[in-house]
């Protein structure tokens, strides 16, 4: 078997192979759309969005791009805590939530952009920012294309969060209704392309509970049918017993699925002019 050097790896190549073979597919705007209302309801607060600011801590003076920021999951927290933020999102109705919760919050310094990862954000004057962020939506072609627009756009600093292994799909799920699972390439690939593109990304770990809050069962049923596709009847049904095994209701009404599978997200952040710059 002949070693290769590291240099001699197209990481890309690799994370685009990895990806054909996952899966689950990219979801589209419409099904955001359509997912935004009960989606927002369930990250309104949660642990993942206090760990991020938490291990982010950016100074007042910045300004922020959200790349993928849907109802403002990030970007009204972040709002209250620098000097201005942009979100990017290609969901409508996303954008229309982080509005109206701004409005709410008498948050004034947050302005939007209805754009997804393929189109030319500097035909739409997007500009360029001391930090840019993308929480959970490297949901792109081309994973090489993706860092490189998010440093463009940076000054100072980009911040990414990752799958590692499954991320937030729960597997237990997938055997349950009798579908394998292929989570496809993870946070190792980002990191090794980052470093052979000439950065030297810095890596910690978002871990999740184990416990998941739903407003309803069938609110953590729609959850989860979001990791599969064309479901069955039988399957269906399986999903269901599945979710029964690990719910509990609370007093408040609210739903409560305790897995076994943790999500955990990669959190890396890197900076716009790579090695030659110290950190």
């Amino acid at each position: 078997m002949e070693i290769r050097q590291f240099n001699d790896i197209d990481w890309n190549k690799l994370w685009r192979e990895a990806k054909k073979k996952k899966t689950w597919k990219k979801k589209d705007a419409g099904d955001w759309d359509r997912r935004a209302d009960s989606f927002a309801a369930r990250t309104a607060s949660s642990v993942y969005q206090d760990k991020f600011i938490e291990k982010l801590d950016p100074p007042p003076s910045w300004s922020v791009l959200d790349v993928g920021s849907g109802p403002g999951t990030l970007a009204l927290p972040l709002a209250s805590r620098v000097r201005r933020v942009a979100a990017l999102d290609f969901s409508e109705r996303m954008l229309a939530i982080l509005r109206e919760r701004a409005q709410k919050k008498g948050l004034a310094n947050i302005t939007t952009f209805q754009l997804s990862w393929n189109d030319d954000w500097s035909q739409h004057d997007v500009g360029q920012y001391d930090l840019v962020i993308a929480s959970r939506s490297l949901a792109v072609k081309d994973l090489r294309q993706a860092l490189e627009k998010l440093t463009r756009h940076a000054r100072k600093l980009v911040c990414i969060t990752d799958r590692v292994r499954h991320g937030p799909f729960d597997p237990d799920a997938f055997t349950a209704i009798g579908r394998p699972m292929r989570s496809g390439p993870d946070f190792i690939y980002t990191v090794n392309l980052l470093y052979q593109m000439g950065h030297l990304p810095r890596v910690d770990f978002i871990h999740l509970r184990e416990d998941m809050q739903y407003r309803s069962f069938q609110d953590a049923l729609e959850g989860y049918r979001w990791m599969f596709q064309h479901l069955t009847e039988d399957e269906e049904k399986r999903l269901q017993d599945y979710i029964h095994s690990i719910s509990s209701r609370q007093p408040d009404g609210t739903i409560s699925l305790r897995r076994k599978h943790v999500p955990v997200w990669a959190f890396i952040t890197w900076q716009p002019k790579g090695e030659e710059q110290q950190y």
